[in-house]
């Protein structure tokens, strides 16, 4: 008899084993965000720059693109801090756009309503220089890595 007893404690403890080694457990991952496409500088004349790209951005808690500046591609490659202040400037877009169709930020002092209608923003704050880089990420409104990866052009 003590050995059934024995069997049905071992029986009831390799169950128990099993059972608990079946436990699922998931893990949530960050939705990705669509960085820029194409992202072409065009001279408008003077200080005016146009920003042409493609965009493909319909994540939940899309808020728009950070333009960012620098001397050289491989800076800007680098992942920026999470907060908007890390570009230096804010094209603020919650709209969705059609990834076929090529959208435009026109930066620089006199960018306010110059080529009507072809902008999706006008970024007045931001003078760019011949020669420098500047990059474009798409945002989304989260607390960790909310920047897409840099499209990154040289401006004309």
């Amino acid at each position: 008899m003590p050995v059934m007893r024995i069997l049905r404690t071992i029986s009831s403890i390799s169950l128990l084993a099993l059972l608990s080694g079946c436990v699922q457990s998931t893990k949530e991952t960050q939705e990705y965000i669509n960085a820029p496409v194409n992202l072409v500088v065009t001279s408008l004349g003077g200080t005016l720059y146009q920003l042409s790209f493609y965009s493909d951005n319909r994540e939940g808690g899309f808020a728009g693109y950070g333009l960012f500046t620098g001397t050289s591609a491989t800076a800007l490659d680098e992942y920026p801090a999470n907060n908007l202040t890390a570009a230096a400037a804010f094209c603020e877009n919650k709209g969705q756009t059609n990834y076929k169709t090529t959208v435009a930020i026109q930066v620089g002092p006199t960018a306010a309503g110059v080529v009507a209608g072809t902008a999706i923003c006008d970024l007045t704050g931001v003078t760019l220089a011949a020669g420098s880089f500047v990059a474009l990420r798409a945002r989304v409104e989260r607390t960790t890595k909310p920047w897409s990866a840099a499209a990154i052009a040289q401006v004309p």
